[in-house]
């Protein structure tokens, strides 16, 4: 089901991609209010820019002058009403796409032969995994704990989790865990999961957390 968008905010130090994204965002959510921010001009946003009037953000990985839209979501983002942020890039890079999964970012698209279909399916997955991890935040947290602490205990905890039983395995046979064993453990996570959770935002919450252990333990090197 398509979310209601109000408010989109572009930031890329490429203002010939910013006008490019503002027509295709334009026509794809054409009630929205679609802003640019000019980092080259402004610089950084101030510590209390109102991040959270914004539904989503679209992000450039690459800004220049040696910083990455991931900086500056690290630094940005303080509460779960941070907007559902997309990453995008130029590059086809593993290790990116590791570390943008890594620190919690709602989806990640590479700007190669990027069509309107997939745009429009990157950010409506965004949202849905925001306002999903936001539902089951509320629903299931003591309201005592940062948000970002209940996020990454969840993944810290797995990840830790499924790394110490491979890791048992790879010594106890000495063979390299391969691409099939690694997947059948995230499968039966995912059905732990499936099980032993019946409120649906919180079942997809929880999957989509275990999307992103899912990517950094593929990208391991054992």
């Amino acid at each position: 089901m398509e979310t209601e968008i109000r408010r989109i905010l572009i930031i890329d130090d490429d203002i010939d991609y910013r006008k490019a994204l503002m027509i295709r965002l334009g026509s794809l959510y054409p009630k929205a209010d679609i802003e640019t921010y000019d980092f080259p001009v402004k610089g950084h946003p101030p510590m209390d820019f109102d991040w959270e009037k914004y539904d989503v953000l679209i992000l450039d990985y690459y800004l220049g002058k040696n910083e990455t839209g991931l900086d500056w979501f690290n630094k940005y983002k303080k509460s779960e009403y941070f907007p559902a942020t997309v990453i995008l890039t130029g590059m086809d890079n593993d290790k990116i796409a590791e570390r943008v999964h890594k620190a919690g970012v709602h989806n990640y698209l590479s700007k190669k032969s990027l069509t309107k279909g997939e745009m429009y399916e990157g950010i409506e997955k965004a949202l849905a995994l925001r306002a999903s991890i936001i539902e089951n935040y509320n629903k299931r947290s003591d309201h005592g704990n940062n948000f970002d602490t209940f996020i990454n205990d969840f993944l810290h905890k797995t990840e830790e989790r499924l790394c110490a039983e491979i890791l048992n395995e790879r010594n106890e046979t000495g063979y390299l865990p391969d691409a099939r064993s690694i997947d059948e453990k995230i499968e039966r996570e995912r059905q732990h999961i499936l099980e032993s959770i019946d409120y649906p935002p919180a079942q997809e919450a929880e999957l989509g957390l275990l999307e992103i252990v899912a990517e950094r333990i593929r990208n391991m090197t054992w």
